[in-house]
């Protein structure tokens, strides 16, 4: 395979000579190389019919680009210049779709093609395109040198040709042959350009400023070309010694005892198999459901296929990663989308029809009018053939997938379906949960939800929060990542028809010792304290639990003790419904040194919390006795108060120290003692 490689390079390589954007445009020629070269193998491990589907669109793709470089070594310098962010955001564009589609594709075949796979992944991820700064800097002054004189009925004679010069020399368009072919390249543009009024304005008018200008940019050029190759010689050897050392600090290499002998890649969950040989799990679990009962590395058959976690050097990659500022991605994670669907073809003309352009219409909005096309819902895509439709299916699900970044910019019908599609998906396939499509995901669901609460579709309000409900219960480790404002908008729709989803994923997010301070800081304790005085109980319920989980956080204490959350605990004392979590949200605020004082002067509060020395639960007993020791312990006269509060508390402390569990034991003994000390000082 290494020789079809290097001989598919040689033959691309001969076929472009790169005119303007050389290096961006090799980078991206070097990518093509390496997707087409694995095409005949994937081809011959014969995937599942899903993975045909994204094979066909991976080719698809590879055209595109192969298209986009012909692009550049045709078209004219000056106007490829003039656009020279558009052809960056080509390239980029060109990588993220080989990435996506060869993403779907690895899970469609054998391991050892996969991992293959998995490194051509890794170096599209890694690929920069970066534009020539002196092409970057000559295409800004033609733009803004030009622009102004478009506007007029022609070009006029007070034009500064001094922008025109200055591109020139920096594209190095320095002969009379240079002119020429400029000349030609800018009219096969404009028999290209159809319709196109802007661009066909830029060419026309370059074309004249060549016509009237050409000869004496070539004179002047010519006189500056020592110079200017040695300016340029120079940037560019001192370029390439900083790019150099750019990229050892942007991609440290990590030591090879991080890596899975599999992949080659940094680890994120190591195990550890009977060989004592260390993989990552998913590549080595994968390696023995293909059937395979010998050790990768050392070639010895196991006698046994059972994973260790190698938990120390888990937390040696960690650290490591923190320290160079990389983020792990664990692919355990990643949904395999197509794995559930049976091979119903071997042939990828069989699919073309069905697969033509999918990744492009997901990924790229209508450039005509800036908009994401309305009609890529899976509800527009229909098939009467059983096993079409099982395709069509997961085809308009992985649109869904992919539309949810550009979810505002969809019209409002088209954004439900989508909605309502992922979410039919994710119930559907609960492995799926663990795909994160993109950073914002919850936001982006937040901002979705107050958008129907605007226009009061409560169908939408309901699948949104069903949605991000399922999302955010079976996919914690990913909820983190909201954003800070998404809790004031979230809480914002805590009186809609969706308030108890609401409180749901509040309860689900404040679990987070990361997003704890967040919640309380974005003003939903005031309208969590208006629930408690409802007669919900639904609500009433998920309002004490996230109370509860917010008051594991000694900075959030101090907030809820200031806003009278003591006083708004007794009535649930009273009622056995959540006693016990009224307890705990107590014992939790005790924590803080202002809670003694509040519980002490809050009516009734000492008296309710000293029933429960006589429950028949232990955990309650253990709660109980641990409040009042919080209490007491600060100053004397609260024990004095405890004691009047309550007859029986000396006797239920006596019987706690005795039968009680190992910490209400403690908390009673110590509680015994200072009420001792105060009789025996006669206080």
């Amino acid at each position: 395979m290494g020789s079809g490689i290097t001989v598919m390079a040689e033959t691309l390589s001969n076929s472009y000579r790169f005119k303007v954007h050389y290096e961006m445009c090799t980078e991206l020629m070097k990518l093509v190389h390496k997707v087409s070269g694995v095409i005949p193998q994937i081809e011959a491990a014969r995937p599942r019919s899903s993975g045909m589907l994204a094979l066909s669109s991976l080719t698809s793709e590879i055209d595109k680009a192969k298209q986009l470089l012909h692009y550049c070594s045709e078209s004219s310098k000056l106007y490829l210049a003039l656009t020279s962010d558009a052809i960056a955001r080509r390239c980029q564009r060109s990588r993220d779709l080989l990435e996506r589609s060869l993403d779907l594709v690895r899970n469609s075949v054998p391991i050892l093609l996969a991992i293959e796979i998995c490194h051509i992944i890794d170096e599209l991820r890694n690929a920069n395109f970066v534009l020539d700064p002196s092409e970057m800097e000559a295409g800004k002054v033609l733009r803004e040198s030009l622009r102004p004189h478009l506007s007029i009925d022609g070009p006029t004679e007070t034009l500064d040709i001094g922008a025109l010069k200055f591109a020139a020399s920096k594209l190095h368009i320095m002969s009379q042959r240079a002119v020429v072919i400029e000349k030609r390249s800018i009219k096969n543009l404009l028999s290209k350009a159809g319709d196109r009024k802007a661009k066909k304005e830029w060419l026309k008018f370059l074309l004249y400023l060549l016509n009237k200008y050409g000869n004496s940019i070539v004179a002047e050029q010519q006189e500056n070309a020592i110079i200017l190759g040695d300016i340029t010689n120079e940037f560019q050897t001192s370029r390439s010694s900083n790019d150099a050392k750019a990229d050892l600090l942007r991609n440290p290499v990590p030591p090879d005892e991080f890596k899975c002998p599999l992949s080659l890649r940094l680890m994120y969950d190591p195990v550890i198999i009977a060989s004592g040989v260390t993989f990552e799990r998913m590549w080595i679990q994968r390696w023995f459901n293909e059937g395979y009962d010998t050790c990768p590395k050392t070639k010895e058959k196991l006698p046994h296929q059972l994973l260790a976690p190698n938990s120390i050097l888990k937390h040696e990659i960690s650290k490591w990663c923190v320290e160079h500022g990389i983020k792990n991605i664990d692919l355990s994670k990643r949904a395999e989308t197509l794995c559930s669907l049976e091979a119903s073809s071997t042939s990828i003309n069989s699919l073309g029809s069905l697969a033509h352009g999918y990744v492009d219409s997901i990924y790229n909005p209508d450039p005509s009018n800036g908009r994401v096309p309305d009609d890529l819902s899976s509800n527009s895509i229909q098939s009467d053939d059983g096993d079409q439709r099982c395709e069509t299916s997961t085809l308009g699900t992985l649109r869904s997938l992919a539309l949810l970044p550009k979810l505002k910019e969809l019209q409002w019908e088209s954004q439900c379906n989508v909605v309502e599609d992922v979410k039919n998906y994710l119930d559907r396939d609960e492995q799926a949960i663990g795909l994160a499509p993109f950073e914002n995901f919850l936001t982006l669901l937040v901002h979705f939800l107050v958008d129907a609460h605007d226009q009061g579709d409560i169908k939408a309000q309901r699948t949104g929060s069903q949605l991000l409900l399922t999302y955010v219960t079976k996919n914690r480790y990913e909820v983190t990542c909201i954003k800070k404002g998404a809790f004031s908008l979230l809480i914002s729709l805590l009186d809609s028809e969706v308030s108890e989803q609401v409180l749901a994923m509040l309860e689900v997010l404040s679990t987070h010792e990361s997003c704890r301070p967040e919640i309380a800081a974005s003003g939903v304790l005031a309208p969590i304290f208006k629930i408690l005085g409802s007669r919900n109980r639904i609500l009433q319920e998920s309002a004490l639990k996230i109370l509860n989980n917010l008051s594991y956080d000694c900075y959030v204490c101090d907030h809820l003790i200031y806003l009278g959350c003591i006083p708004k605990m007794v009535p649930f004392l009273e009622n056995s419904l959540f006693t016990k979590l009224a307890l705990m949200i107590l014992k939790n605020l005790c924590n803080s040194e202002e809670a003694s004082t509040s519980i002490a002067e809050t009516n009734k509060c000492i008296a309710s919390v000293a029933e429960f020395l006589e429950s028949a639960s232990s955990e309650d007993q253990e709660y109980a006795v641990a409040i009042l020791h919080s209490v007491c312990r600060e100053q004397i006269r609260y024990c004095k108060l405890v004691l009047e509060e309550s007859f029986t508390v000396y006797p239920a402390l006596i019987n706690i120290k005795t039968n009680g569990s190992d910490k209400a034991k403690a908390s009673a003994s110590e509680l015994l003692s200072l009420f001792q000390d105060i009789e025996h000082d006669g206080l």
